[in-house]
């Protein structure tokens, strides 16, 4: 039985692991870089314009500010989910079975590893949430804090999240395939681009939209800096929003856990 103490330690052991990783991503991190500047500008500034949305209440700049938050919050999940290429490598490398093999509790391991790829996406990605700021001319400190600190929330639940999905399937190739269309299904039927009320009469895309996790930081965010503005076409209102991300990061940790305790030792990768 570890004390507090070890505990702690192994997960800020485990914390300062994923950070490496990602930083050592240095042609990865160039190319979200660019796609993202490429996003915000060209891409951005062409749908605010294309995009009538005027009988919202929406004009020009108000919907490139919504635009902005919804990007931002798909480069944070797709970099997010991009953590379960590093454990398919990991597995083929036995850096798990190296990790499984460590006196550390199951539990600490899993933990440790949401949190750690949670806290790296999330410090991954803060100079494109601060550029977001500073184009939506958003300044506000207080929002800025409690944006970061509902993004790592949300990281840390999807990271859970491909974790647990990673170590079940046990298959390199499988991963690829399973992250790429999870990554293109859940940020394109969401409100990343459009208002949950645009998508209403489209009975399918609407209804994936109100349930995913990308609209729900989206929504947000949106809303910690403009809220008489996007109030009104949020997919729910700022408590429950914020209740689904808290929940989505406590209950796909324990998913990870579970995977890690029960599911992870029965048989080899693939």
């Amino acid at each position: 039985m570890h004390s507090p103490t070890t505990m702690f330690r192994q997960i800020f052991l485990l914390i300062q692991w994923d950070l490496t990783k990602i930083l050592r991503r240095v042609i990865f991190v160039v190319m979200r870089a660019t796609w993202f500047a490429v996003q915000v500008s060209m891409f951005g500034l062409a749908l605010a314009y294309m995009v009538s949305t005027r009988s919202l209440g929406l004009d020009t700049q108000t919907y490139y500010k919504f635009y902005l938050f919804g990007i931002y919050t798909s480069i944070l999940f797709s970099i997010t989910a991009s953590r379960a290429y590093d454990i398919a490598e990991e597995f083929e490398e036995g850096i798990i079975e190296y990790h499984l093999s460590l006196p550390m509790n199951r539990k600490v391991l899993a933990i440790g590893r949401a949190i750690g790829g949670g806290i790296a996406s999330t410090l991954f990605t803060l100079p494109m949430f601060l550029t977001v700021v500073v184009l939506a001319q958003e300044f506000s400190i207080a929002a800025i804090i409690i944006s970061i600190v509902a993004s790592l929330a949300f990281s840390i639940g999807i990271a859970g999240l491909v974790i647990s999905i990673t170590l079940s399937i046990k298959s390199g190739d499988a991963t690829d395939i399973l992250m790429g269309a999870l990554d293109a299904i859940l940020v394109r039927l969401s409100t990343v681009f459009y208002p949950a009320v645009v998508i209403k009469s489209i009975a399918p895309y609407y209804y994936s939209a109100i349930i995913n996790p990308v609209s729900h930081l989206a929504d947000l965010l949106r809303i910690f800096y403009s809220f008489e503005e996007f109030k009104a076409i949020a997919i729910a209102n700022p408590i429950a929003l914020a209740s689904y991300i808290i929940g989505l990061a406590i209950g796909f940790s324990f998913l990870a856990i579970y995977v890690v305790e029960k599911k992870l030792e029965g048989g080899g990768w693939r």
